[in-house]
C-alpha cells in the first residue's frame, strides 16, 4: 500500500508541474502552494490537513487529474470510498490511458466491494498496458477473491509470459488451484517454487504436507530429509517427518528424532516446546495408543532433563503426566513448574486439581494460598482452594474462598460451577436462604448444569421446603444425565417427601441398579420400605446401608 501511495503523489506532483510549467496567476500559485502543503500533510501522514489543502487546490486550479488523483488516495486513506471513486473517475476521465489513475480507481472499486467495476477498470487498463505486472497480477488477485479461480490462472498464465518463472505468481497459482481441491496442480506450482528457491523452508513443509495428504508419503519424506539437510533444527520440519512415521507406526523412527531434537541443548527451550506441544496434542488425539504414550513420556523427560530452567516444559509435562494418569509424576513436573515461573497460572490450576483429585485436602489447601499469592483473582485458584476447603469439613473457610472466586472475572459456565459448589458449602452450614441464592445464580449462568440442579432439588427435599420446585429441578438433572445413580436418588427421594412411595421406591432402585449407589441410597430404600408397611425388606436395606458405612450408628435402632 505504502510502495503505491508513494508512486501515487509523485504522479501526481509530475502532472501538476507539467501543467503548470508556465507563469502562473495568484490564484495558480495559491493552488499550487496548498498542493506542495497537502503532499506534506500527506507525507507526515496528517491525512485531514492534506484533505483540506487538496479541496483548497482543487478549488483555484480546477479539475486537473494530478489533484484529482491525489484526492482519490488521501479519501482512500480516510476510508472515505464515496469520494475516493469520484476523485478517481475524474482522474481517468481527464486522462483515460494514465495507468496508476485507472490502477487507483481499481484499488477503490476493489476496496467498496464493486466486483465487476474493479474487472471492468482492470481490463480497460491491460487494453492501455498489456504487459503491465502490476496490472495483471491485481487482476488474477481480484479474479482469485471473487471465486474464479479458472480465470485467475489464466491471467497468471499471460503474467508468466512477460516476467518469466516468479514466486508471487507460483504462490498465486498454487492457492487457486488449493482452492479448488486439485492437489496435483497445486503441488506442481510448489514444485516450481522449490526449483526458484532451494532453500525456503516454509515451501519444502507445504509441499511434504501436500505430498502427504495425497498418500505420497515417500516424495513427502524424501522433501522432508533435504528441508532438514538444510537446517536439521527446523521444528517444522522436524514435525511433519515424525507425523508421518507415527501414522507409519514406525515409533522408533518418529521417537528417536524428536528426541534428539528436545535434548539438544543448542536450540533454545522455547523452539523445542513447539515440538513438545505437538507431541501432547497428537497424544491426546490418540490417549489409547500405548506406544505413543510411552514415546511421547520419554521425550517429556528429555525435555525437562535438558531444560532444567524452562517452566513451560515442565508445565506441559504435567499436564501430559495429569492426562495419563500418573498423578505422582504430574505433581513433581507441576512443582517445579511453580518454583520456575510463580506467575503461570495453568500450572497451579493442574496442580491444585491433581491434589484434589488425590484428596490430598490439607496440602491442596497450602498450596492454594501460596497459588493464590503468585496469581490474584484467578477463578479457577480460588474455586479449587475453596472446594479443597469444604471438602475438608471447613465450610466458613470454603465459602470465603468460593466467594471470592465467584468475584473474580471467569466465563458463564464456570461461574456457574462457582455457585453451585458455593451453595454446597452454604447448605453444609445450613444457611439455607444463600445456599437457595446461591443455587438461583448458578443456574442463571448456566441452565443446564444438571450437578447444581441436583444438589438443590436435594437440598429442598431434605428440608421439605419447595418440594414442586425440588421435584422440576431433578426430573430436569437426569433428563439431562440420565445415568447418574445421585440423581436418579434425588429425584425418588422427591418422591418420597411427596408422599409418592411408589415412584420413590422405582427410581431409587434405578439408582441402585446402576451400581454405584452410596450407603445413603440404601437407607432411603429401606426408607420407602418402611413406608410401604414392608418392615423386613426395609430392615435388609437399612442393614446393607450400615454395611456399607458404618458410621451410621443411628440405623442400629432402626434394624432392633
Amino acid at each position: 500500500m505504502q510502495k503505491y501511495l508513494y508512486i501515487s503523489f509523485l504522479i501526481a506532483i509530475s502532472a501538476l508541474s507539467t501543467a503548470y510549467a508556465q507563469v502562473q496567476s495568484p490564484a495558480e500559485l495559491k493552488g499550487t502552494s496548498s498542493y506542495i502543503q497537502a503532499m506534506e500533510a500527506f507525507s507526515n501522514q496528517d491525512y485531514e490537513k492534506s484533505r483540506e489543502l487538496l479541496l483548497s487546490a482543487y478549488q483555484e486550479l480546477g479539475q486537473e487529474p494530478g489533484i484529482s488523483y491525489a484526492l482519490a488516495d488521501v479519501y482512500l486513506v480516510l476510508d472515505d470510498l464515496p469520494n475516493a471513486a469520484l476523485y478517481g473517475k475524474q482522474a481517468v476521465t481527464k486522462d483515460p490511458t494514465n495507468k496508476w489513475y485507472r490502477f487507483k480507481l481499481a484499488q477503490i472499486y476493489r476496496n467498496a466491494g464493486e466486483n465487476q467495476a474493479t474487472l471492468s477498470e482492470l481490463e480497460k487498463l491491460l487494453e492501455y498496458h498489456p504487459n503491465d505486472f502490476d496490472a495483471l497480477f491485481m487482476l488474477a488477485d481480484t479474479y482469485k477473491d471473487y471465486g474464479e479461480f479458472i480465470q485467475s490462472n489464466q491471467v497468471l498464465d499471460r503474467a508468466l509470459k512477460i516476467t518469466g518463472p516468479e514466486q508471487t505468481i507460483y504462490f498465486l497459482k498454487f492457492q487457486n488451484f488449493q482452492a479448488m481441491g486439485v492437489r496435483d496442480s497445486a503441488i506442481v506450482q510448489l514444485e516450481a517454487l522449490r526449483k526458484l528457491d532451494p532453500d525456503d523452508l516454509n515451501t519444502l513443509n507445504l509441499l511434504s504436507e501436500f505430498y502427504s495428504g495425497s498418500g505420497d508419503d515417500a516424495n513427502a519424506k524424501n522433501v522432508l530429509k533435504d528441508a532438514l539437510l538444510r537446517n536439521s533444527r527446523d521444528p517444522q520440519s522436524l514435525i511433519n517427518l515424525a507425523g508421518i512415521y507415527i501414522d507409519e507406526q514406525k515409533w522408533d523412527s518418529a521417537g528417536t528424532l524428536l528426541g534428539n531434537f528436545i535434548s539438544d541443548k543448542i536450540i533454545l527451550p522455547e523452539q523445542r516446546y513447539r515440538v513438545a506441544q505437538y507431541l501432547y496434542v497428537r497424544q491426546q488425539e490418540e490417549p489409547q495408543n500405548i506406544q505413543l504414550r510411552i514415546e511421547t513420556g520419554r521425550i517429556f523427560d528429555l525435555y525437562t532433563e535438558s531444560a532444567r530452567n524452562y517452566g513451560p516444559a515442565f508445565t506441559l509435562a504435567g499436564q501430559f503426566y495429569a492426562q495419563t494418569n500418573e498423578p505422582a509424576k504430574a505433581l513433581l513436573k507441576l512443582e517445579q513448574a511453580n518454583k520456575l515461573l510463580p506467575e503461570d497460572d495453568i500450572a497451579w490450576r493442574q496442580r491444585l486439581q491433581l491434589l484434589l483429585s488425590e484428596n490430598r485436602l490439607e496440602e491442596a489447601i497450602e498450596i492454594g494460598k501460596e497459588a493464590d499469592e503468585n496469581v490474584p483473582d484467578d477463578a479457577f485458584v480460588q474455586f479449587f482452594t475453596g472446594t479443597a476447603y469444604m471438602l475438608n469439613n471447613q465450610n466458613e473457610s470454603a465459602v470465603e474462598w468460593l466467594t471470592k472466586a465467584s468475584r473474580s472475572p471467569a466465563r458463564r459456565p464456570f461461574k456457574s460451577i462457582v455457585y453451585g459448589t458455593l451453595g454446597d458449602a452454604h447448605s453444609n452450614l445450613d444457611a439455607h436462604e444463600d445456599a437457595d441464592r446461591a443455587y438461583e445464580l448458578a443456574l442463571r449462568f448456566d441452565p443446564e448444569n444438571h450437578n447444581a440442579m441436583n444438589n438443590y432439588a436435594y437440598n429442598l427435599s431434605l428440608r421439605s421446603e419447595n418440594l414442586d420446585r425440588a421435584k422440576e429441578l431433578a426430573l430436569k438433572a437426569i433428563e439431562l444425565d440420565a445415568e447418574n445413580a445421585a440423581y436418579l436418588d434425588t429425584v425418588g427421594w422427591v418422591y418420597f417427601k411427596l408422599g409418592d412411595y411408589d415412584r420413590a421406591r422405582r427410581f431409587i432402585k434405578a439408582s441402585i441398579d446402576i451400581g454405584e449407589a452410596s450407603a445413603e441410597v440404601y437407607e432411603h430404600m429401606g426408607d420407602v420400605y418402611e413406608k410401604l408397611g414392608n418392615l423386613d425388606e426395609a430392615k435388609k436395606w437399612w442393614k446393607q446401608a450400615l454395611d456399607m458405612d458404618s458410621t451410621r450408628e443411628y440405623l442400629n435402632e432402626k434394624l432392633q
